[in-house]
Protein backbone atom coordinates (compact mmCIF):
# COMPACT_ATOMS: atom_id res chain seq x y z
CA UNK A 1 0.00 0.00 0.00
CA UNK A 2 1.05 3.56 -0.67
CA UNK A 3 2.55 5.43 2.87
CA UNK A 4 2.65 1.69 4.53
CA UNK A 5 5.35 2.96 6.60
CA UNK A 6 4.02 5.95 7.60
CA UNK A 7 0.21 4.12 8.23
CA UNK A 8 2.19 1.63 10.80
CA UNK A 9 4.30 4.07 12.44
CA UNK A 10 0.98 6.62 12.97
CA UNK A 11 -0.75 3.14 14.21
CA UNK A 12 1.98 3.23 16.32
CA UNK A 13 1.60 6.40 18.11
CA UNK A 14 -1.83 5.86 18.50
CA UNK A 15 -1.53 2.71 20.16
CA UNK A 16 0.15 4.57 22.87
CA UNK A 17 -2.80 6.59 23.21
CA UNK A 18 -4.75 4.04 23.62
CA UNK A 19 -2.54 2.53 26.22
CA UNK A 20 -2.64 5.63 28.51
CA UNK A 21 -4.78 5.62 31.40
CA UNK A 22 -5.52 9.20 31.32
CA UNK A 23 -4.52 12.33 28.42
CA UNK A 24 -2.64 14.98 29.79
CA UNK A 25 -0.59 17.68 27.78
CA UNK A 26 2.48 15.69 28.43
CA UNK A 27 0.26 12.59 26.16
CA UNK A 28 -0.77 14.94 23.72
CA UNK A 29 2.79 16.63 22.70
CA UNK A 30 4.12 13.14 22.80
CA UNK A 31 1.61 12.04 20.00
CA UNK A 32 2.30 15.46 17.73
CA UNK A 33 5.81 14.87 18.71
CA UNK A 34 5.41 11.04 16.83
CA UNK A 35 3.02 12.44 13.94
CA UNK A 36 5.49 15.34 12.77
CA UNK A 37 8.40 12.57 12.63
CA UNK A 38 6.12 10.15 11.12
CA UNK A 39 4.82 12.74 8.12
CA UNK A 40 8.14 14.62 7.91
CA UNK A 41 9.61 11.28 7.38
CA UNK A 42 7.52 10.78 4.35
CA UNK A 43 8.18 14.20 2.86
CA UNK A 44 4.96 15.71 3.51
CA UNK A 45 5.69 19.77 3.51
CA UNK A 46 6.93 21.24 6.87
CA UNK A 47 4.39 23.22 7.08
CA UNK A 48 1.59 21.49 6.33
CA UNK A 49 3.17 19.04 9.11
CA UNK A 50 3.36 22.06 11.44
CA UNK A 51 -0.07 22.96 11.00
CA UNK A 52 -1.52 19.80 10.99
CA UNK A 53 0.16 18.84 14.18
CA UNK A 54 -0.67 22.48 15.82
CA UNK A 55 -4.07 22.32 14.96
CA UNK A 56 -4.24 18.48 16.78
CA UNK A 57 -2.96 19.70 19.81
CA UNK A 58 -4.74 22.90 19.97
CA UNK A 59 -8.31 20.91 19.77
CA UNK A 60 -7.19 17.76 21.85
CA UNK A 61 -7.22 19.57 25.12
CA UNK A 62 -9.60 22.87 24.72
CA UNK A 63 -13.03 21.19 23.36
CA UNK A 64 -15.38 20.14 25.65
CA UNK A 65 -16.73 16.65 25.16
CA UNK A 66 -20.20 15.48 25.75
CA UNK A 67 -20.25 11.92 25.69
CA UNK A 68 -16.85 10.52 23.65
CA UNK A 69 -14.06 9.59 25.16
CA UNK A 70 -10.72 12.09 25.10
CA UNK A 71 -8.75 8.77 23.46
CA UNK A 72 -11.51 8.30 20.67
CA UNK A 73 -11.73 12.22 20.15
CA UNK A 74 -8.47 12.62 19.63
CA UNK A 75 -7.99 9.44 17.35
CA UNK A 76 -10.56 11.33 15.40
CA UNK A 77 -9.07 14.14 15.55
CA UNK A 78 -5.52 12.70 13.48
CA UNK A 79 -7.99 10.90 11.10
CA UNK A 80 -9.84 14.11 9.88
CA UNK A 81 -6.36 16.28 10.03
CA UNK A 82 -5.16 13.48 7.57
CA UNK A 83 -8.13 14.06 5.24
CA UNK A 84 -7.79 17.68 5.34
CA UNK A 85 -4.10 17.31 4.39
CA UNK A 86 -5.13 14.81 1.35
CA UNK A 87 -7.59 17.20 0.09
CA UNK A 88 -10.53 16.93 1.94
CA UNK A 89 -12.61 15.37 -0.74
CA UNK A 90 -12.51 13.39 -3.73
CA UNK A 91 -12.53 14.33 -7.46
CA UNK A 92 -16.23 15.20 -8.74
CA UNK A 93 -17.68 13.05 -11.44
CA UNK A 94 -16.79 14.85 -15.16
CA UNK A 95 -18.22 12.10 -17.22
CA UNK A 96 -22.18 12.08 -18.55
CA UNK A 97 -22.93 8.86 -19.73
CA UNK A 98 -25.57 9.99 -21.88
CA UNK A 99 -22.95 12.73 -24.10
CA UNK A 100 -19.40 12.58 -25.69
CA UNK A 101 -16.95 13.13 -23.78
CA UNK A 102 -13.25 14.58 -24.24
CA UNK A 103 -10.48 13.90 -21.39
CA UNK A 104 -6.84 16.35 -22.23
CA UNK A 105 -4.33 14.98 -20.48
CA UNK A 106 -1.08 17.04 -19.47
CA UNK A 107 1.91 16.97 -17.77
CA UNK A 108 5.80 17.08 -18.39
CA UNK A 109 7.85 14.39 -20.08
CA UNK A 110 8.50 11.30 -18.35
CA UNK A 111 6.19 11.69 -15.98
CA UNK A 112 4.06 8.43 -17.23
CA UNK A 113 1.22 10.72 -19.32
CA UNK A 114 1.00 7.64 -21.82
CA UNK A 115 1.10 4.38 -19.69
CA UNK A 116 -1.60 6.33 -17.17
CA UNK A 117 -3.46 7.03 -20.74
CA UNK A 118 -3.71 3.32 -21.18
CA UNK A 119 -4.85 2.67 -17.74
CA UNK A 120 -7.27 5.64 -18.20
CA UNK A 121 -8.79 3.71 -20.92
CA UNK A 122 -9.04 0.18 -19.60
CA UNK A 123 -10.80 1.56 -17.00
CA UNK A 124 -13.40 3.64 -18.43
CA UNK A 125 -13.72 0.64 -20.98
CA UNK A 126 -14.39 -1.40 -17.60
CA UNK A 127 -16.97 0.69 -16.77
CA UNK A 128 -18.67 -0.02 -20.00
CA UNK A 129 -18.01 3.12 -22.45
CA UNK A 130 -16.78 2.62 -26.20
CA UNK A 131 -13.00 4.62 -25.03
CA UNK A 132 -10.54 5.68 -28.08
CA UNK A 133 -7.60 7.30 -27.39
CA UNK A 134 -5.94 10.48 -29.66
CA UNK A 135 -2.19 11.96 -29.85
CA UNK A 136 -2.18 15.45 -30.45
CA UNK A 137 2.27 14.95 -29.63
CA UNK A 138 4.22 15.60 -32.39
CA UNK A 139 7.42 16.66 -30.45
CA UNK A 140 8.65 12.94 -29.41
CA UNK A 141 9.90 10.59 -31.87
CA UNK A 142 7.40 7.28 -32.35
CA UNK A 143 4.65 8.68 -29.48
CA UNK A 144 1.86 7.69 -32.12
CA UNK A 145 3.35 4.61 -32.58
CA UNK A 146 3.82 3.62 -29.23
CA UNK A 147 0.40 4.52 -27.65
CA UNK A 148 -1.20 2.59 -30.54
CA UNK A 149 0.57 -0.57 -29.63
CA UNK A 150 -0.50 0.04 -26.17
CA UNK A 151 -4.11 0.57 -26.87
CA UNK A 152 -4.20 -1.78 -29.52
CA UNK A 153 -3.34 -4.37 -26.58
CA UNK A 154 -6.64 -3.54 -24.77
CA UNK A 155 -8.82 -3.38 -27.79
CA UNK A 156 -9.20 -0.12 -27.46
CA UNK A 157 -8.28 2.20 -31.03
CA UNK A 158 -6.19 5.32 -31.28
CA UNK A 159 -6.80 8.00 -33.15
CA UNK A 160 -3.85 10.53 -34.74
CA UNK A 161 -1.53 11.51 -37.49
CA UNK A 162 2.04 10.79 -37.84
CA UNK A 163 2.56 12.77 -40.85
CA UNK A 164 0.85 15.80 -39.64
CA UNK A 165 3.21 18.29 -37.59
CA UNK A 166 0.39 20.54 -36.61
CA UNK A 167 -1.06 19.67 -33.40
CA UNK A 168 -3.69 21.86 -33.88
CA UNK A 169 -5.04 19.88 -36.42
CA UNK A 170 -4.61 17.18 -35.24
CA UNK A 171 -6.80 17.74 -32.37
CA UNK A 172 -9.71 19.10 -34.30
CA UNK A 173 -9.52 16.67 -37.01
CA UNK A 174 -9.34 13.16 -34.87
CA UNK A 175 -11.29 14.07 -32.49
CA UNK A 176 -14.10 14.80 -34.63
CA UNK A 177 -13.81 11.76 -36.31
CA UNK A 178 -13.35 9.45 -33.04
CA UNK A 179 -16.62 10.98 -31.90
CA UNK A 180 -18.46 10.56 -35.16
CA UNK A 181 -17.50 7.36 -35.05
CA UNK A 182 -19.55 6.56 -32.15
CA UNK A 183 -16.76 6.29 -29.09
CA UNK A 184 -18.47 8.13 -26.24
CA UNK A 185 -14.67 8.61 -24.22
CA UNK A 186 -11.84 9.83 -26.31
CA UNK A 187 -8.43 10.44 -23.94
CA UNK A 188 -6.59 12.68 -25.80
CA UNK A 189 -2.80 13.03 -25.43
CA UNK A 190 -0.58 16.24 -25.50
CA UNK A 191 3.82 16.39 -26.13
CA UNK A 192 5.04 16.65 -22.52
CA UNK A 193 6.50 20.11 -21.68
CA UNK A 194 8.03 21.82 -19.20
CA UNK A 195 6.85 24.75 -16.90
CA UNK A 196 9.43 27.15 -18.79
CA UNK A 197 8.64 25.79 -22.26
CA UNK A 198 6.41 28.78 -23.12
CA UNK A 199 5.87 27.62 -26.26
CA UNK A 200 4.02 24.19 -25.71
CA UNK A 201 2.61 25.77 -22.66
CA UNK A 202 0.81 27.89 -25.39
CA UNK A 203 0.15 24.85 -27.59
CA UNK A 204 -1.81 23.23 -25.11
CA UNK A 205 -3.99 26.49 -24.08
CA UNK A 206 -4.99 26.17 -27.60
CA UNK A 207 -5.84 22.62 -27.70
CA UNK A 208 -8.17 23.19 -24.53
CA UNK A 209 -9.49 25.41 -26.34
CA UNK A 210 -10.56 24.10 -29.41
CA UNK A 211 -11.56 20.81 -28.05
CA UNK A 212 -12.96 22.03 -24.93
CA UNK A 213 -12.96 19.14 -22.94
CA UNK A 214 -14.85 17.76 -20.17
CA UNK A 215 -11.71 17.53 -18.15
CA UNK A 216 -8.05 18.40 -17.97
CA UNK A 217 -5.92 16.17 -15.88
CA UNK A 218 -2.37 16.65 -14.75
CA UNK A 219 -0.26 13.41 -15.04
CA UNK A 220 2.54 13.83 -11.82
CA UNK A 221 5.45 11.91 -10.83
CA UNK A 222 5.08 10.96 -7.33
CA UNK A 223 8.83 10.10 -6.97
CA UNK A 224 9.21 13.83 -7.54
CA UNK A 225 8.08 14.73 -3.44
CA UNK A 226 7.07 18.39 -2.53
CA UNK A 227 8.20 19.84 -6.16
CA UNK A 228 5.12 18.33 -6.84
CA UNK A 229 3.34 21.42 -5.86
CA UNK A 230 5.53 23.95 -8.52
CA UNK A 231 4.63 21.73 -11.23
CA UNK A 232 1.13 21.47 -10.43
CA UNK A 233 0.44 24.98 -9.18
CA UNK A 234 2.14 26.52 -12.82
CA UNK A 235 -0.21 23.77 -14.58
CA UNK A 236 -3.25 25.12 -12.92
CA UNK A 237 -2.44 28.74 -13.79
CA UNK A 238 -2.16 27.80 -17.14
CA UNK A 239 -5.34 25.85 -17.48
CA UNK A 240 -8.54 24.97 -16.00
CA UNK A 241 -7.43 21.81 -14.16
CA UNK A 242 -10.38 19.50 -13.02
CA UNK A 243 -8.09 16.73 -11.28
CA UNK A 244 -4.62 15.14 -10.67
CA UNK A 245 -3.01 11.77 -11.22
CA UNK A 246 -0.18 11.05 -9.27
CA UNK A 247 2.21 8.20 -10.83
CA UNK A 248 4.96 5.56 -9.48
CA UNK A 249 3.24 5.60 -6.17
CA UNK A 250 4.58 1.49 -5.94
CA UNK A 251 6.97 1.37 -2.68
CA UNK A 252 8.10 5.35 -3.01
CA UNK A 253 9.06 7.46 -0.04
CA UNK A 254 8.04 10.33 -1.67
CA UNK A 255 4.38 9.44 -2.02
CA UNK A 256 3.48 11.33 1.07
CA UNK A 257 5.18 14.64 -0.54
CA UNK A 258 3.99 14.25 -3.65
CA UNK A 259 -0.05 13.63 -2.64
CA UNK A 260 -0.17 16.23 -0.11
CA UNK A 261 1.62 19.06 -2.41
CA UNK A 262 -0.76 18.67 -5.30
CA UNK A 263 -3.71 18.91 -2.86
CA UNK A 264 -2.54 21.89 -1.57
CA UNK A 265 -3.22 23.82 -5.24
CA UNK A 266 -6.63 22.99 -4.55
CA UNK A 267 -6.67 20.63 -7.38
CA UNK A 268 -7.97 17.11 -6.56
CA UNK A 269 -6.36 13.80 -7.10
CA UNK A 270 -8.53 11.66 -9.17
CA UNK A 271 -6.35 8.52 -9.55
CA UNK A 272 -2.60 7.34 -7.80
CA UNK A 273 -0.83 5.03 -10.09
CA UNK A 274 0.21 1.80 -7.82
CA UNK A 275 2.39 -0.18 -9.82
CA UNK A 276 3.05 -1.07 -13.58
CA UNK A 277 0.10 -3.15 -14.73
CA UNK A 278 -2.53 -1.85 -16.83
CA UNK A 279 -5.12 -2.40 -13.65
CA UNK A 280 -2.51 -0.68 -11.15
CA UNK A 281 -4.49 2.35 -11.17
CA UNK A 282 -6.65 3.32 -8.39
CA UNK A 283 -9.55 6.09 -7.51
CA UNK A 284 -8.03 8.44 -5.03
CA UNK A 285 -10.59 9.37 -1.99
CA UNK A 286 -8.81 10.79 0.94
CA UNK A 287 -11.06 9.18 3.14
CA UNK A 288 -10.63 6.14 2.44
CA UNK A 289 -7.67 6.44 1.60
CA UNK A 290 -6.93 7.48 5.02
CA UNK A 291 -9.15 5.13 6.82
CA UNK A 292 -6.80 2.38 4.87
CA UNK A 293 -3.49 4.01 5.71
CA UNK A 294 -4.95 3.87 9.71
CA UNK A 295 -5.71 0.24 9.42
CA UNK A 296 -9.83 1.11 9.61
CA UNK A 297 -11.62 -1.28 6.49
CA UNK A 298 -12.62 0.62 3.11
CA UNK A 299 -15.45 -2.08 3.43
CA UNK A 300 -17.62 0.50 0.72
CA UNK A 301 -14.15 0.37 -1.73
CA UNK A 302 -13.84 -3.69 -1.32
CA UNK A 303 -17.50 -3.95 -1.73
CA UNK A 304 -17.16 -2.18 -5.03
CA UNK A 305 -14.05 -4.44 -6.16
CA UNK A 306 -16.09 -7.87 -5.28
CA UNK A 307 -18.91 -5.82 -7.19
CA UNK A 308 -16.52 -5.53 -10.49
CA UNK A 309 -15.55 -9.00 -10.41
CA UNK A 310 -18.87 -10.30 -9.96
CA UNK A 311 -17.62 -12.72 -7.13
CA UNK A 312 -20.18 -13.99 -5.03
CA UNK A 313 -18.72 -14.91 -2.01
CA UNK A 314 -20.49 -18.42 -0.26
CA UNK A 315 -23.02 -16.56 2.34
CA UNK A 316 -22.34 -19.32 4.83
CA UNK A 317 -18.49 -19.01 5.12
CA UNK A 318 -18.79 -15.25 5.24
CA UNK A 319 -21.46 -15.92 8.73
CA UNK A 320 -18.61 -18.03 10.26
CA UNK A 321 -15.79 -16.12 9.07
CA UNK A 322 -17.82 -12.91 10.49
CA UNK A 323 -17.65 -14.56 13.93
CA UNK A 324 -14.21 -14.90 14.29
CA UNK A 325 -14.12 -18.96 12.47
CA UNK A 326 -11.61 -19.08 10.05
CA UNK A 327 -10.64 -21.91 8.50
CA UNK A 328 -7.12 -23.20 6.45
CA UNK A 329 -9.97 -24.22 3.69
CA UNK A 330 -11.22 -20.80 3.96
CA UNK A 331 -7.67 -19.15 3.43
CA UNK A 332 -7.22 -21.02 0.02
CA UNK A 333 -10.79 -19.76 -1.18
CA UNK A 334 -10.61 -16.39 -0.35
CA UNK A 335 -7.09 -15.77 -1.75
CA UNK A 336 -8.16 -17.10 -5.11
CA UNK A 337 -10.76 -15.08 -4.98
CA UNK A 338 -9.01 -11.82 -4.25
CA UNK A 339 -6.22 -12.58 -7.31
CA UNK A 340 -9.69 -11.75 -9.19
CA UNK A 341 -10.59 -8.85 -7.61
CA UNK A 342 -6.82 -7.14 -7.36
CA UNK A 343 -3.59 -7.45 -5.69
CA UNK A 344 -3.81 -9.18 -2.36
CA UNK A 345 -1.64 -6.80 -0.60
CA UNK A 346 -4.45 -3.81 -1.13
CA UNK A 347 -7.47 -6.31 -0.76
CA UNK A 348 -5.94 -6.72 2.25
CA UNK A 349 -5.47 -3.08 3.55
CA UNK A 350 -9.19 -2.45 2.69
CA UNK A 351 -10.03 -5.08 5.03
CA UNK A 352 -7.87 -3.43 7.65
CA UNK A 353 -5.20 -5.86 7.47
CA UNK A 354 -2.61 -3.26 6.56
CA UNK A 355 -0.31 -3.29 9.13
CA UNK A 356 0.69 -7.16 8.15
CA UNK A 357 4.12 -7.24 6.87
CA UNK A 358 4.58 -7.30 3.05
CA UNK A 359 6.73 -10.40 2.82
CA UNK A 360 3.63 -12.48 3.89
CA UNK A 361 1.61 -10.49 1.54
CA UNK A 362 4.11 -11.27 -1.03
CA UNK A 363 4.71 -14.85 -0.24
CA UNK A 364 0.49 -15.33 -0.04
CA UNK A 365 0.15 -14.25 -4.08
CA UNK A 366 3.46 -16.17 -5.29
CA UNK A 367 2.56 -19.34 -3.12
CA UNK A 368 -1.06 -20.18 -3.87
CA UNK A 369 -0.84 -23.10 -6.27
CA UNK A 370 1.82 -24.68 -3.60
CA UNK A 371 -0.58 -23.93 -0.87
CA UNK A 372 -3.91 -25.63 -2.59
CA UNK A 373 -1.23 -28.47 -3.00
CA UNK A 374 -0.51 -28.78 0.78
CA UNK A 375 -3.98 -28.07 1.79
CA UNK A 376 -4.67 -31.57 -0.43
CA UNK A 377 -2.12 -33.44 2.06
CA UNK A 378 -3.92 -31.74 5.01
CA UNK A 379 -6.33 -33.96 7.10
CA UNK A 380 -9.87 -32.42 7.62
CA UNK A 381 -8.90 -32.50 11.41
CA UNK A 382 -6.09 -30.31 10.61
CA UNK A 383 -8.21 -27.91 8.35
CA UNK A 384 -10.16 -27.20 11.28
CA UNK A 385 -7.69 -27.21 13.79
CA UNK A 386 -4.08 -25.89 12.47
CA UNK A 387 -2.39 -25.21 15.89
CA UNK A 388 -2.52 -29.45 15.47
CA UNK A 389 -0.45 -29.15 13.30
CA UNK A 390 3.49 -29.41 15.26
CA UNK A 391 6.57 -31.24 13.63
CA UNK A 392 5.74 -34.81 13.25
CA UNK A 393 2.63 -33.84 11.29
CA UNK A 394 4.44 -30.79 9.14
CA UNK A 395 6.87 -33.70 8.07
CA UNK A 396 3.89 -36.28 6.90
CA UNK A 397 2.46 -33.08 5.00
CA UNK A 398 6.23 -32.25 3.56
CA UNK A 399 6.38 -35.99 2.23
CA UNK A 400 2.74 -35.62 0.93
CA UNK A 401 3.33 -32.26 -0.96
CA UNK A 402 6.31 -32.36 -1.98
CA UNK A 403 6.56 -28.98 -0.58
CA UNK A 404 9.23 -27.70 1.62
CA UNK A 405 8.82 -26.66 5.34
CA UNK A 406 9.37 -23.44 4.42
CA UNK A 407 6.35 -23.03 2.29
CA UNK A 408 4.43 -24.82 4.90
CA UNK A 409 5.01 -22.25 7.64
CA UNK A 410 4.55 -19.61 5.69
CA UNK A 411 1.37 -21.09 4.94
CA UNK A 412 0.41 -21.50 8.45
CA UNK A 413 2.21 -17.44 9.34
CA UNK A 414 -0.30 -16.01 6.78
CA UNK A 415 -3.85 -18.21 8.02
CA UNK A 416 -2.50 -16.73 11.52
CA UNK A 417 -2.71 -13.10 9.84
CA UNK A 418 -5.76 -13.74 8.31
CA UNK A 419 -7.60 -15.38 11.07
CA UNK A 420 -6.38 -11.77 13.22
CA UNK A 421 -7.95 -10.00 10.61
CA UNK A 422 -11.15 -11.91 10.69
CA UNK A 423 -11.14 -11.48 14.29
CA UNK A 424 -11.09 -7.96 14.39
CA UNK A 425 -14.08 -7.80 11.42
CA UNK A 426 -16.37 -10.19 14.51
CA UNK A 427 -15.11 -7.72 16.77
CA UNK A 428 -16.49 -4.68 14.87
CA UNK A 429 -19.68 -6.81 14.14
CA UNK A 430 -20.22 -7.18 17.96
CA UNK A 431 -19.73 -3.41 18.42
CA UNK A 432 -22.75 -2.85 15.84
CA UNK A 433 -24.92 -4.58 17.51
CA UNK A 434 -24.75 -1.28 20.15
CA UNK A 435 -23.96 1.49 18.14
CA UNK A 436 -24.41 0.61 14.50
CA UNK A 437 -22.23 -1.28 12.09
CA UNK A 438 -19.51 0.98 9.76
CA UNK A 439 -22.06 1.76 6.98
CA UNK A 440 -19.78 0.08 4.70
CA UNK A 441 -19.44 -3.48 6.80
CA UNK A 442 -23.50 -3.53 7.00
CA UNK A 443 -23.70 -2.93 3.33
CA UNK A 444 -21.26 -5.83 2.93
CA UNK A 445 -23.46 -8.05 5.24
CA UNK A 446 -26.62 -7.34 4.08
CA UNK A 447 -25.79 -8.44 0.45
CA UNK A 448 -24.86 -11.62 2.09
CA UNK A 449 -28.52 -12.09 3.53
CA UNK A 450 -29.21 -9.97 6.30
CA UNK A 451 -27.00 -11.79 8.81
Amino acid sequence: MVLENLGRSIDKAIRKIRKLPKIDKDAINALVQDLQRSLLTSDVKVELVLDMTENIKKEAMNTALQKASRKEFIIKLVHDELIKVLGGKPAPIRINPKKKNVILLVGIQGSGKTTSIGKLSQYYKSKGFKVATLTTDTWRPGAFEQLTQLTKQLGIKCFGDPNEKNPLKIAIKETKKALNEGFDVLIVDTAGRHKEEKELMEEMKKIVKVLKPNEVILVIDGTLGQQAYSQAEEFSKATNLGSIIVTKLDGTAKGGGALSACAATNVPIRFIGVGEKIDDLDQFNPTSFVGTLLGVPDMQGLIERVQEAEIMPDSEAVKRMLKGKFTLDDLCTQLKSFKKIGKFKQVLSMMGGGNIPDVLKEDAEKNIEKWEIILNSITPEEKLQPEIIKRSRKKRIAIGSGQPYSVINKMLDQYRQMKKVMKNMAQMRKKGAKGGLPPGLDKMMKSFGGF
